[in-house]
């Protein structure tokens, strides 16, 4: 019966924490999809120029930006690559810079603050050339958005090439208000799904949570880079916070805690999940995220922290 009760609690606090998660992210998608829905629709010759010139400097405009303490590029750069707008190697570079809610935690420990500064300048190094080398040697096939070309039937009279241009001006206007809408809602729906499976699994393990580290496999500090990675992984914005407070607490190394605050992209993850057709380039996309952000770990180990 107390067990019962003890997994009816977590549920309902991992259902709140969803709940909450999704009430902050619906104005940053809903403005994010609207403004990218509009810009697209009366600038789509411009968004193509822009972005044949901003191949070059995306990774570093990525990393400068991602760098600041927010959880909210990481969505961005997940709807702009799967539009095609970014490169690879620019996401990447957004993915590996950002921290979400780890700065703001560690501000909050004085004791620690110290270690702020040389954070951000490796996982900002990390990000940069990452995101150059991955643009280098694995480009995506297509960096830039597909141009439409509307063809005319044979044979179309003035009357009907003035109908036709009228209801493609209202079908616009209609899409303009209603797909980033429904764009949202299908996207904040999958992120509360996902939100709520990983915060119940996270409360019921917290609960043996202290137990978990004594294992031995936790305290080598060469496997913890490998295993910080993976659970930087998970697409929730809690996990930074998990993995800072590990850090601080002692039960991590620093090149653990490097390595998977380079993972853990957020709910960035979980647009690029729901939203990239290209199934393959998503598993590929989080494949080379682990990999860099496992491989950073190890650096770090050698540098004298």
């Amino acid at each position: 019966m107390i067990l019962n009760l003890t997994f009816v609690q977590t549920l309902f606090s991992a259902l709140a924490e969803a709940f909450k998660d999704c009430i902050r992210v619906i104005p940053v998608l809903l403005a994010v999809f609207y403004i990218i829905e509009v810009v697209e629709y009366f600038y789509s010759d411009k968004i193509l120029h822009f972005a044949r010139l901003s191949k070059k400097a995306g990774p570093l405009l990525g990393a400068v930006f991602a760098a600041i303490p927010q959880c909210g590029l990481s969505i961005i750069a997940s709807t702009m690559y799967c539009k095609r707008y970014i490169t690879r190697g620019t996401l990447l570079s957004v993915y590996l810079a950002t921290s979400d809610e780890a700065i703001p935690v560690l501000l909050a420990s004085p004791k620690r603050i110290e270690i702020i500064l040389p954070l951000i300048l490796i996982k900002l190094a990390v990000a940069l050339f990452s995101g150059y080398l991955v643009d280098l040697f694995f480009p995506s096939k297509k960096t830039e958005p597909v141009e439409e070309n509307f063809k005319m039937e044979k044979g179309c009279h003035s009357h009907e090439i003035v109908k036709n241009a009228e209801s493609a001006a209202g079908t616009g206007l209609r899409e303009i208000l209603i797909h980033p809408f429904v764009h949202t809602l299908s996207v904040v729906f999958f992120i509360f799904i996902v939100t709520f499976l990983v915060n119940a699994c996270m409360a019921w393990v917290s609960a043996g949570g202290a137990g978990l580290l004594n294992f031995s496999i936790f305290k080598n500090n060469f496997v913890q880079p490998l295993l910080t990675a993976v659970f930087g992984l998970i697409p929730n914005c809690a996990v930074s916070v998990g993995i800072t407070i590990l850090y601080l607490k002692g039960a991590i190394t620093f090149a653990s805690c490097v390595s998977g605050l380079c993972a853990g992209a957020g709910l960035g993850l979980l647009v690029l999940l729901k939203n990239n057709k290209d199934k393959k380039d998503t598993a590929f996309v989080l494949a080379l995220l682990l990999i860099i952000s496992v491989f950073s770990g190890y650096l770090t180990l050698l540098l004298p922290m």
